[in-house]
């Protein structure tokens, strides 16, 4: 009997491919799962890229995707009615629309790098159990960032918005951002909400609003509302607060 060596069976065996991203360069439906990156700037006066498949990862690289300005449409959005999982959006900006990413559908988003400027509606919206990290909503017309229930915000900056800078479902999570000149608060949480290590200032109705029970820690807050009062807001009666919150 002939014995071929290990090490040569193993080298003679394929190695799995490893499928390259799907470039974009039109707007257009992802209807499959997969890694897509996108290769030049794009315009669309309605919807541009919209989500149809679970397990979407879109990378802007950079790029621009600018809508027509009438208030319509979304940069990135889900097939109209119907909501997907493990959506992500990264690295560009999107501004223009409507709104810049509407996936309040969809569960297990994840946003990161994105700017979000000048849409006319509600900036990053996205669904439960989502994450936006990293990223910027600008003088958009409502809210900048808004998420379902048990989803996380973290390390962004949500400034002269509309409405409220950032605003979490039940058992959202809100670490470590930046908001500040939003019309309304400069972060918005219902009940169960961990609001920890944030700065907000200068927001024309209150500089935190929370719907306790929830955690309260680390916060800075400044010039909000009408008097210091308005800097925190319900922040008493079941929340657990944390004496390093502070306001200038």
């Amino acid at each position: 009997m002939r014995f071929v060596p290990l090490a040569i069976t193993c080298l003679a065996l394929p190695f799995a491919a490893v499928a390259a991203p799907t470039n974009v360069n039109t707007c257009q439906t992802l209807s499959q799962p997969g890694s897509y990156v996108v290769n030049k700037n794009l315009a669309s006066n309605g919807d541009c890229i919209v989500i149809a498949s679970d397990f979407v990862t879109l990378d802007l690289d950079g790029f621009v995707i600018t809508g027509g300005g009438q208030g319509t449409g979304a940069g990135v959005t889900e097939l109209r009615e119907q909501g997907f999982r493990g959506i992500t959006v990264r690295n560009g900006t999107i501004t223009n629309f409507a709104q810049a990413i509407a996936l309040s559908r969809s569960t297990g988003v994840t946003v990161e790098r994105i700017h979000a400027t000048a849409n006319a509606d509600h900036a990053i919206t996205v669904g439960d159990m989502s994450t936006v990290r990293s990223s910027v909503a600008i003088a958009n017309g409502r809210d900048g960032i808004r998420l379902g229930q048990r989803g996380l915000v973290t390390g962004s900056n949500a400034e002269e918005n509309g409405g409220a800078g950032i605003r979490v479902d039940m058992g959202g999570n809100v670490i470590g951002n930046t908001v500040g000149r939003n019309k309304l608060s400069g972060i918005s949480t219902v009940e169960g909400a961990s609001v920890i290590n944030n700065v907000s200032r200068n927001n024309s109705l209150w500089g935190v609003f929370m719907d306790c029970p929830g955690l309260f820690m680390g916060n800075t807050a400044s010039n909000n509302g009408s008097s210091a009062s308005d800097n925190f807001k319900d922040v008493s009666g079941g929340c657990v607060v944390n004496e390093h919150n502070s306001t200038l």
